[in-house]
This record gives structure tokens, C-alpha cells and sequence, in this order.
């Protein structure tokens, strides 16, 4: 897969260098134009066919007792805008898990009312 976006990367490179549109009207009618539309099209399904794979490994299942996180370090995750799925990612763990983690540490988070607390 890295060959493919490489490849395509290198042809992006190429058309750059030839094409000198500067507006939109030019963009358009640009046959250089259109080849990197589509070449950013490929790239763009290239990315999210890996996103979907890594998101499929097959992982060890980690309880809930055993997930390397504090509940201070839980609240500063979520106060930097992090989801619970991407924390359980970033862990290596399921959302049910930590989901259970946070149930088992009475931890409880509320968004709307910009309260964050730990019981």
C-alpha cells in the first residue's frame, strides 16, 4: 500500500510542477487540474482503506481493571477534547472497557455543563 501512495504521490509531484493555474476558471478546464483531483481521490480511499484496517487488528482484550490510566489522566484526555473511543485506541483497549474502567473508578464526565469531575 505504501508503494501505491508513493507512486501516486510522485505523479502528484510531477503534474504540480507543469500546471500553472491560478483561479478556479483555470482549475477547471485544466486537464493537469483534473488528473490531481483525481489522484487526490485515490490517496484519500488509499488513507481510509488503512484507517479501517488498523481499526480491525485483532487485539488482545485488556479488562477493565487492568487499563494503564489514572483518573487524572482519564479528565485531562477528556478536557483536551479527546473521545473515549479515541482514548480506548490510544489504550489499545475496547470503548466497553473503558467504559467499564470508568464505571469501576467512579468516574463520571460531563461535557454540556463543562464540569469534569471524579467521584
Amino acid at each position: 500500500m505504501l508503494d501505491k501512495r508513493v507512486a501516486i504521490l510522485k505523479k502528484v509531484d510531477a503534474l504540480t510542477n507543469k500546471c500553472n493555474c491560478e483561479t478556479a476558471k483555470e482549475m477547471e478546464k485544466c486537464p493537469n487540474c483534473k488528473q490531481l483531483t483525481k489522484y487526490g481521490h485515490e490517496l484519500l480511499a488509499l488513507v481510509n482503506s488503512r484507517i479501517r484496517l488498523n481499526a480491525s487488528i485483532d487485539r488482545v482484550p485488556i479488562s477493565s481493571s487492568k487499563l494503564p490510566l489514572t483518573k487524572v489522566k482519564y479528565l485531562k484526555l477528556k478536557q483536551a477534547g479527546k473521545t473515549d473511543r479515541y482514548i480506548a485506541d490510544m489504550l489499545g483497549a475496547s470503548c466497553g472497557a473503558l467504559q467499564n474502567w470508568k464505571k469501576l473508578n467512579h468516574v463520571e464526565v460531563r461535557i454540556r455543563g463543562k464540569r469534569l469531575k471524579a467521584k
